[in-house]
């Protein structure tokens, strides 16, 4: 088992407080919010992306980059 990452923890409390700041200032959609955490969700039950994430630099500009390409593969 993989040690706990405080880093992680951390930016993961971020998202989740950004989120619920989005959702409570009416600038995003509660549903929106949830459908994105269950997007999220459903890519962590995946074999296959599971593997990849494992296989993927994990450093913050490879992370950005990541969130990058998502953002600009959207409508």
């Amino acid at each position: 088992m993989a040690a706990p990452d405080p880093h992680g923890k951390v930016a993961l409390m971020l998202c989740e407080s950004l989120l619920h700041a989005l959702v409570e200032e009416a600038v995003l959609p509660r549903e929106k919010a949830i459908q994105a955490i269950e997007v999220v969700a459903e890519l962590m039950r995946d074999p296959a992306e599971i593997r990849a994430a494992k296989k993927q630099e994990s450093s913050p500009s490879a992370l950005i980059a990541q969130i990058a390409e998502t953002f600009a593969a959207k409508d």
